[in-house]
């Protein structure tokens, strides 16, 4: 078995809040292998973003890692100083965040931001970090890229700026990128040439990612392993491949049948019913189980009153759920 660039073990962050405790990342364990992609997918308010920030160490306030481990090449993350935190964060790991015009500095040039990467983790001087970024803005696609090293965050189109987003994260050649829906309010063509840049530079690069998103296609396209998330929990966990041919879990069914088809008609989507529960009111049981119609025709006292753990249905495909469970396929539920 390879090893795992990346390793998370139960990771679990909350919110203190006045209306209550949010369990926003309830126990989370991904991995991942050098030079692959693990996509993580869901609703908004299913946990994503706030696991990827947990990854980094980058919760807001008044968010707090509770527990976990994050093993980076089997260092754990979480234990490390701030200086030697500072040393890895956007060096050996980093993150595309979701929106560029609010993760660029509107007062310093493009150029001077990524060129400051340089400068802090490579101990270029003020000419070699300038030489290096206008390579690497390059390197991403930018034409003319002399000139656009002079250019402010909101002279650029929001292409441009993701593109920017992305020569700074890469500017260190990480081992470890997660990308925070990285094509989010760009046009069609523009995310296709997003992720056709993603994949090349990790061809090139040899770097594992995570890819946080809501769009199956791009899933489809993109990931090797998928995670399925829902209310801070990690739902099902498979490859690609048996995801999309073999889904276990409600929800994960749900999420596929609900893609619009090419010729299909929009009445004959599947919407589903329901909202992602509040995450200071969750409900007992499975946290799916109010919005789940499997559980409705199986009536399994268990959904409503005990949670079901990630367990293993299948070769690495692990599943969040009662009605799955090869016990109770074989009619012997516990």
């Amino acid at each position: 078995m390879t090893h795992p660039i990346l390793d998370i073990r139960n990771l679990s962050t909350r919110f203190d809040t006045r209306s209550g405790t949010a369990q926003a990342v309830d126990r989370v364990s991904l991995s991942l292998e050098a030079g692959k992609t693990l996509c993580i997918v869901g609703e908004s308010g299913c946990g994503k973003s706030i696991t990827a920030l947990s990854i980094m160490g980058l919760v807001p306030y008044p968010g707090k890692i509770v527990g976990g481990e994050v093993l980076l090449d089997g260092v754990d993350l979480r234990t490390m100083s701030p200086m030697d935190t500072s040393k890895v964060r956007g060096n050996r790991i980093s993150m595309i965040f979701q929106d560029p015009s609010s993760a660029l500095n509107p007062v310093h040039t493009v150029g001077r931001q990524i060129a400051e990467v340089y400068r802090l983790h490579k101990n270029m001087n003020k000419s070699e970090a300038e030489a290096a970024a206008i390579a690497m803005l390059s390197a991403v696609g930018i034409p003319d890229p002399q000139r656009r090293m002079k250019a402010y965050p909101h002279e650029m189109s929001g292409g441009m700026a993701q593109r920017v987003m992305i020569a700074m994260a890469l500017a260190c050649q990480p081992e470890v990128l997660i990308a925070d829906e990285p094509t989010t309010a760009l046009d069609v063509t523009i995310q296709a040439q997003i992720l056709d840049l993603m994949s090349d530079l990790q061809r090139d690069f040899g770097t594992a990612i995570i890819l946080i998103t809501h769009d199956l296609g791009v899933v489809a396209e993109m990931a090797n392993h998928v995670a399925v998330m829902y209310a801070g929990q990690v739902v099902e966990l498979a490859d690609v491949r048996t995801l999309f041919k073999s889904p276990k879990h409600p929800y994960t069914q749900a999420l596929l049948r609900s893609v619009p088809v090419l010729g299909q008609s929009p009445d004959m989507l599947e919407v589903i019913e329901g909202r992602v529960p509040q995450l200071t009111h969750l409900p007992e049981g499975c946290l799916f189980a109010p919005r789940c119609t499997l559980r409705r025709e199986a009536n399994d006292p268990r959904c409503v009153s005990k949670v079901p753990e990630l367990s293993e249905i299948g070769h690495a495909h692990h599943c969040r759920c009662w009605l799955t469970t090869p016990a109770y396929s074989e009619g012997q539920p516990a």
